[in-house]
Formats: C-alpha cells, sequence, structure tokens
C-alpha cells in the first residue's frame, strides 16, 4: 500500500490497512453509487459533480494500492461461492431461479456482491428489516403491494440486474400481495 492519507481510506469506507480484497470490493461499490442512473446519488448530483467523484474515488484507490482502479464494462459480475451449509450472512451458495424464488434471489445476488443488508439499506434508503423480510418472503411482515413493488424495483436496480420489473412482477405473484 503506497501513499494513502486516511481521507482515502475514509472515502472508500474502509479502515486503514484493509486487506486489498476489501479494497477492491469497496471500490466496485462506491463507483456504483455514483453510475449514470444509481438510486443512490440520481437527484442529489450533476453530471459533472457525479464525475469528480468518480476521479476522487479512483484517486484513493491509486494511492491506497499502488495501481490503477480496474476498469469494469457493466455491473461486477456476480461470483458464485461455496456452500457452507450455514445461514449467517456469509454463505451464499448456488443462484436461486428468480422466476421460483425471486426473494432469495435477490438475497443471493446482495451476497455475491459482497454487500451487507446494512450497505444496501445505505444505498437504497430501505430499512434492513424490510429488505431481510423481502429476501426471505416473509408475507405478513411486507407492507402493501405497490410498496413491496418500489421496494423490489429498487434494490433490483441497486444490484444491477437484467430486469427489475420482471422480478417485481413475479415477486408480486410469488407472495401474492396484488
Amino acid at each position: 500500500m503506497s501513499h494513502a492519507r486516511f481521507e482515502d481510506w475514509q472515502l472508500l469506507d474502509l479502515a486503514p490497512g484493509a486487506e486489498l480484497a476489501e479494497v477492491n470490493r469497496a471500490l466496485h461499490f462506491r463507483r456504483s453509487l455514483y453510475q449514470p442512473g444509481a438510486l443512490a446519488t440520481y437527484n442529489l448530483l450533476d453530471e459533472d459533480e457525479r464525475l469528480r467523484m468518480l476521479d476522487r474515488i479512483d484517486e484513493a484507490y491509486r494511492r491506497i494500492t499502488g495501481n490503477e482502479p480496474p476498469r469494469s464494462p457493466g455491473p461486477r459480475p456476480v461470483e458464485p461461492v461455496e456452500e457452507t451449509g450455514l445461514q449467517g450472512e456469509g454463505e451464499v451458495g448456488s443462484p436461486p431461479d428468480p422466476r421460483t424464488a425471486p426473494g432469495a434471489h435477490l438475497r443471493f445476488q446482495r451476497r455475491a456482491r459482497g454487500l451487507s443488508l446494512e450497505q444496501l439499506s445505505a444505498v437504497t434508503k430501505i430499512r434492513t428489516s424490510l429488505i431481510s423480510q423481502i429476501e426471505a418472503e416473509e408475507v405478513d411482515q411486507l407492507p402493501a403491494a405497490v410498496f413491496v413493488r418500489g421496494h423490489v424495483l429498487q434494490l433490483a436496480r441497486a444490484l444491477g440486474l437484467a430486469d427489475p420489473n420482471e422480478l417485481a412482477a413475479r415477486y408480486l405473484a410469488k407472495v401474492r400481495l396484488d
């Protein structure tokens, strides 16, 4: 790690001295917040501010690692994690079918991207408890269908999923809220 300043670590929301894998995850996550149309910053920043923030993130990465940030054309690919048999936050397993298990699919996508409930909540402004209930398809705990549809759309977009509208429709059909 090179000429990093404390502000660089703060910008990537990392503790000084974090492992390279953590720095890379933080880079991808922070960049996702400032992509065109990202829900977290859509109405908050103009295009110049958004681009300046991406430059600041890349510069922080350079100072921390001493390397150029990797360039990716789109959302970070999902990397399956070995099944542990545990139901904890770190376990991912094989991907559930979004047509039959849309909540589990959302959970898989979040975990595969290395995001905690808290991180996804910070991006979407949806309570962690509600994200958890949506992922678990806890029908008796969910709000009205119109709100659930909006939340599922927002989660799917924040995760960079291919067809948020289709996932939201399947989710509502599965939990039979509409």
